[in-house]
């Protein structure tokens, strides 16, 4: 039940950006459709949940890859307004299907939002799970010291050392960092409350509750985690594909445009969600006629590029 059914590779599901703005706003965070407090209906993790959300749409991570995150591997104190708009992440081979390992891309203003999260709402979680020993609440637990001068390696209890990045999904819900012996915070990043590590189907169950607040309010929206993978695909695949034609409309013609139009933007999305084969990802271009605006724009674009017809 912790790992992620696949889906149906032929008919991806994914939401429109105002879909997900309402999901978010109104499903996660339990709010208004004006942004206010709805009584009784305000999730108490609403914060964690929608910014959890938030990083699996911007990056089309997986529930299980963004549910593995250590806090220690987001945690960048030094980005500020000079700092590139997309930052690249190493996700690490054990965390990721297939143990590929990729390089994904988290912008920004989600990695400043993890920031506050990690300052503000996992503190509180961490001071409640020190005062109340929740570390036995962990199965088997590993318990790990940080190796001297080295944020990267983790010191085992018997003495050895151990990259960070060469523990899988399952061991890094089971790290528990020390100092001198004495547990202190879970490694992870997703905290409960009472700081303990959101395991992965929690998540779908959070989705669920989110989705019953939707309908609540009569909106027939039903997202899942990786419905959000597929919503960032679908999105990236399109805008890439109406960049792709700016850059390639002027120099070439014909089933030359097309290669260049459609096989630069779909390596890219491949290389994004971690796809084997390109073949897969081939399965969003069905889905991009569904996002009309971007379309209609691209093809507003083309036309006005190509004055002699020969692209089309």
């Amino acid at each position: 039940m912790a790992y992620e059914p696949s889906a149906a590779p032929s008919h991806p599901h994914f939401a429109s950006l105002e879909t997900y703005r309402l999901f978010n706003r109104l499903g996660l965070r339990g709010l208004t459709r004006k942004g206010h407090e709805r009584p009784g209906a305000r999730d108490r993790n609403g914060t964690r949940n929608a910014l959890f959300a938030d990083l699996l749409v911007s990056t089309g991570l997986r529930l299980e890859e963004a549910g593995s995150l250590l806090a220690c591997e987001v945690d960048a104190e030094d980005i500020g307004e000079g700092s590139p708009r997309q930052i690249r992440f190493e996700l690490p081979p054990p965390v990721s299907k297939g143990n590929r390992g990729r390089t994904i891309l988290i912008p920004r203003r989600v990695i400043a939002r993890l920031q506050d999260y990690i300052e503000i709402e996992r503190a509180s979680a961490i001071a409640k799970f020190k005062a109340r020993s929740v570390w036995t609440r962990t199965t088997r637990p590993i318990f790990v010291e940080w190796s001297e001068g080295n944020r990267t390696m983790l010191t085992l209890p018997d003495g050895s050392s151990a990259r960070i990045d060469r523990f899988d999904p399952e061991e890094r819900q089971r790290l528990v960092l020390c100092k001198a012996g004495v547990p202190y915070a879970p490694a992870a990043l997703w905290l409960s409350e009472i700081g303990l590590p959101v395991r992965f189907n929690s998540w779908e169950a959070i989705f669920l509750r989110a989705s019953r607040r939707c309908s609540g309010v009569g909106l027939d929206i039903r997202l899942s985690p990786h419905q959000l993978r597929h919503t960032f695909a679908v999105h990236m695949l399109a805008m890439l594909i109406e960049q792709q034609i700016g850059h390639t409309a002027h120099d070439v013609s014909g089933m030359e445009a097309y290669r260049q139009l459609l096989s630069d933007p779909l390596q890219q999305v491949q290389r994004l969600l971690g796809h084997a084969s390109i073949t897969t990802t081939y399965v969003y271009l069905d889905q991009i006629a569904a996002q009309a605006d971007t379309v209609d724009t691209a093809v507003e674009r083309l036309l006005a590029l190509v004055s002699d017809g020969d692209v089309l």
